[in-house]
């Protein structure tokens, strides 16, 4: 649950594209999108479609996201799914 406090989501996965070994995998586990959810210095959440359009276009294959688990009041008070996205390298 970084990736929500990092401004530029592309360079950031760029960079760790850059530096994973081929056949390397990344975890990200993270908050789905939230319209009700806002603040200047923090992501709204990922809609996973777009994160995961977005790990191809790096480069990452494989990737699969899924929700596993739903909770209350946790992400600036409001109610969330979390997902587990996991992306090769090849």
């Amino acid at each position: 649950m970084v990736l929500l406090y990092i401004p530029n989501t592309r360079a950031i996965l760029e960079n760790v594209y850059s530096v994973l070994n081929k056949g390397g995998k990344l975890i990200i586990v993270d908050f789905d999108y939230n319209e009700k959810v806002k603040h200047p210095k923090v992501h709204s959440g990922f809609k996973q479609d777009e994160l995961k359009r977005l790990l191809s276009e790096i480069g990452f294959q494989s990737s699969e996201i899924r929700n596993f688990h739903h909770a209350k009041d946790v992400f600036m008070n409001q109610d969330a799914d979390v997902f587990i996205a996991i992306s090769q390298k090849n």
